[in-house]
């Protein structure tokens, strides 16, 4: 094999290389999403425990108290938004996995890139040719999950906006 050849194979080499940087720092990105969802959903968790543990008189003597419309408020909110909580967290976890998935067609192409290369071998051009793209529809595939989620939260915080907004302060409190 001659220097040409093997300076062009490196060449062939780098376009999947930067394929893979790109899924690397899409990645990064859907980490921190992913970590973000992970704990919001976690602390609204934590907030209906206590807030249930606090109306139920669990660990005190005293009978509970009447339910705070506020308390039953904030309930509902909860249980209306973690379904579409633990949606939005499924397709980061999916888009994250896909993005993965999408680095490891692009590595296997350079793989393959350098079997053509070493052979001379037409159908192994072939196959880089077709890991290529399939790695590209693959990381096209994670944004598209990416992208729905990103939807899904903007419904999210409307929602809870909303039902706050809606909510009004008591006669002796607006004066």
């Amino acid at each position: 094999m001659s220097v040409q050849t093997v300076a062009a194979t490196i060449q062939l080499i780098l376009a999947p290389v930067v394929m893979v940087t790109s899924c690397a720092i899409l990645v990064g990105g859907l980490l921190q999403r992913y970590a973000a969802i992970n704990d919001r959903m976690r602390a609204m968790t934590r907030e209906r425990f206590d807030l249930v543990r606090s109306i139920s008189g669990v660990g005190s003597a005293a009978t509970p108290a009447p339910l705070d419309p506020f308390v039953a408020e904030r309930i509902g909110e909860i249980d209306a938004q973690i379904p579409d909580v633990l949606r939005r967290h499924k397709l980061i976890h999916n888009s994250v996995l896909t993005v993965y998935c999408a680095v490891l067609v692009f590595v296997a192409s350079m793989f393959v890139i350098a079997v053509a290369a070493a052979f001379s071998s037409s159908a192994a051009a072939t196959a880089v040719l077709v890991l290529f793209l399939l790695g590209t529809a693959v990381f096209l595939f994670g944004i598209l999950l990416t992208a729905l989620e990103v939807r899904t939260s903007q419904r999210a915080v409307v929602y809870e906006v909303e039902r706050v907004m809606s909510l009004h302060l008591p006669e002796e409190g607006r004066r």
